[in-house]
């Protein structure tokens, strides 16, 4: 075993059926002590099993990396988001609840609304005309009108809510339960479900069905939970039922200054109140912050009072604070001190020598990164914005013919795909949806459509017509259209096209990496498994960029960097202007104790004290609250 401080080894070395509540502050090795644990448990216990839940697949799969010495590991850990578990379960078993054996999950957020928009229609709503208006202001007003409808049956999932619940939370939308149960049907109508429907309707499958809860119980004896705090009431639930009666070595790790998702509706008091009185946990705090320099300490104790705790071994380290004329000057200095860290290439705090990929600047949102971006295109500075997990569209025609002819093939009712695929092909969409045979028909009419490529783009929808969707060919497949796509390319009538064969090429080889970072991570073999696991993020790779990351702080949450610059810390930004209640201002405060701990030794914080709107105009900045009586150098 690795060395732990007394505290970490506590816990790893508690009694293996006890739960146990971890408080860990930024820092203070939490993961380390959730993957010993796991180890500890594996090596005490002859043939238990173990489920680690994670918020992303990236801790995921650090978790299993740091597993991975471990015997049998495979066999004996299942490390996994709480999303990717319940789609296990819902391929499985979602028979008995009445679920179709093949599901399309809707990942995408227009393609959910348009199911919404449809089942408005069917509902003889003429929806179309509400939101064709020629103002643009009441065009995004009605626009938003929308979404909060699809706010709204987000939260219902997620708080598991009921008719009377609905009525009573709701109590302006006296429809809005009857519109809800219309868009579920609308999605199952059409073979899919949207992302919350993952956890809504695994947990229905173990509250109802105990027996398939058992089987779980049967291999798993013991669970693992990171980030709990951001745990909201679903997925909390979810848990609870998989745990039931038996199961009382659960382990919940996290710490309520993090908590930064209450727009999903997480809430702390999973983990600090329910979960106390649900399982009746040992408790243990850790509070030393071994990853930050006592300068940073410092300052997110300002921020957080009592959170943190030094390291006997902390470095001093740095933290500026610097008011800037506007955002212009802000991205000029921010500019100017990456160079000059550059310059100084090692420094007696920082481990080997100073590069950009030790360095993030963190903003509350993306869009103040405006300015930066600029400055450092002109600096010649390179640099990437740290994407979430999703799945990047295809860009090129070829491949998004390829992306929705897969999602049709697995769903033939799957009418959102497939109208934009007959958009795409220059088709016409059928009055009816379902029929096996689709892809066949239009492999032929596409032949005298005016589309680019169309003998190509009729032989692709040949080829994935006929793909076993038990175990398809996809290396064959991708291997042979490259092959296609590159004598194009050779084709002299073609140079006006050189860009689009390009693309093709590159997002068909992509494609490609997927299907084997898919195998290679033993998710599956049918081709309905690749697309739920693209559809779960489960297959996009961290990009390796030598360069300097922007990240916003919600897809920094839980990585680090030695040298970490927070910008645009003025009112309105950071915390964010939509932020009224007492709860919203807590919340923003907590991002910005994630974006200072991030931070190993440095750490840079500015603001600009005036700002040109996006409409011209220029508006005096307040500095943030948040950042009142840090020390300014």
């Amino acid at each position: 075993m690795m060395a732990l401080s007394p505290d970490q080894e506590s816990i790893v070395k508690a009694p293996i059926e006890n739960s146990l509540q971890v408080l860990a502050s930024a820092g203070s090795g939490k993961t380390r002590v959730l993957t010993e644990r796991i180890r500890f448990i594996l090596e005490n216990t002859k043939k238990d099993s173990v489920i680690a839940l994670t918020f992303t697949n990236k801790a995921a799969e650090e978790m299993a990396e740091r597993l991975d010495n471990v015997d049998a590991i495979e066999d004996r850990v299942w490390v996994a988001t709480i999303h990717s578990v319940a789609q296990r379960i819902l391929e499985q078993y979602g028979h008995t609840i009445g679920l179709p054996a093949e599901l399309h999950i809707y990942e995408r957020d227009k393609d959910r609304m348009e199911v919404f928009l449809q089942s408005l229609r069917d509902d003889n709503v003429d929806i179309d005309e509400y939101l064709d208006v020629s103002d643009s202001r009441e065009r995004r007003n009605r626009e938003g009108v929308m979404q909060k409808h699809m706010d709204a049956f987000a939260a219902i999932k997620r708080e598991i809510l009921n008719e009377s619940e609905v009525v009573e939370k709701y109590p302006n939308d006296s429809r809005l339960w009857k519109i809800y149960q219309d868009y579920q049907n609308a999605l199952l109508a059409s073979g899919g479900i949207d992302y919350d429907d993952i956890l809504k309707y695994a947990y229905k499958i173990l509250f109802l069905h105990d027996w398939v809860a058992n089987i779980y119980r049967a291999k798993y004896k013991h669970i693992c939970v990171d980030e709990a705090q951001d745990l909201n009431k679903i997925q909390y639930e979810f848990i609870k039922a998989l745990c039931g009666e038996s199961i009382t070595s659960i382990l919940m790790v996290g710490d309520p200054n993090q908590m930064i998702y209450g727009f999903n509706g997480s809430s702390s008091e999973y983990l600090c109140s329910f979960f106390i009185d649900d399982f009746k946990p040992s408790v243990y705090e850790l509070k030393e912050n071994y990853r930050s320099s006592k300068a940073v300490i410092h300052v997110a104790n300002k921020l957080k009072p009592g959170s943190q705790k030094e390291s006997d071994f902390a470095l001093q380290g740095v933290v500026t604070v610097k008011d800037q004329a506007n955002e212009i000057d802000e991205a000029n200095w921010i500019v100017n001190q990456i160079k000059h860290l550059l310059e100084l290439k090692t420094h007696k705090e920082i481990e080997g020598e100073i590069t950009l990929d030790k360095m993030v600047v963190i903003a509350r949102n993306r869009y103040v990164f405006s300015a930066l971006k600029d400055a450092l295109n002109k600096s010649e500075i390179r640099f990437s914005l740290k994407k979430g997990e999703r799945q990047v569209e295809p860009s090129s025609l070829f491949c998004s013919v390829l992306d929705y002819a897969i999602r049709v093939k697995l769903n033939p009712k799957d009418w959102v795909d497939g109208k934009k695929l007959c958009s795409l092909l220059k088709l016409s969409s059928p009055s009816e949806w379902g029929n096996n045979e689709i892809l066949k028909k239009w492999s032929k009419d596409v032949l005298i459509s005016e589309i680019l490529f169309p003998e190509l783009q009729s032989e692709l929808l040949v080829v994935i017509d006929q793909l076993d969707i038990d175990e398809p060919n996809i290396r064959k497949l991708t291997k042979s259209f490259i092959d296609k796509l590159e004598k194009f390319a050779d084709a002299p009538q073609l140079e006006n096209y050189e860009s689009e064969l390009e693309i093709s090429i590159l997002e068909l080889k992509e494609f490609q990496k997927y299907w084997t970072r898919f195998k290679q991570k033993g998710l599956g073999d049918s081709l309905q498994a690749f697309r739920n696991a693209m559809a779960l993020g489960q297959l996009t790779e961290d990009v390796i960029n030598d360069g300097l990351t922007l990240s916003t702080v919600h897809t920094m949450k839980g990585l680090e960097k030695e040298i970490v610059f927070l910008m645009s810390m003025c009112e309105g930004v950071f915390p964010d202007y939509r932020a009224k209640t007492i709860a919203d201002i807590n919340e923003e405060r907590n991002s910005a104790f994630v974006a200072i701990t991030r931070a190993k030794r440095r750490l840079y914080i500015s603001y600009p004290m005036q700002r040109t709107m996006p409409w011209g105009g220029v508006k005096g900045q307040v500095v943030s609250r948040f950042i009142k009586g840090f020390p300014s150098h």
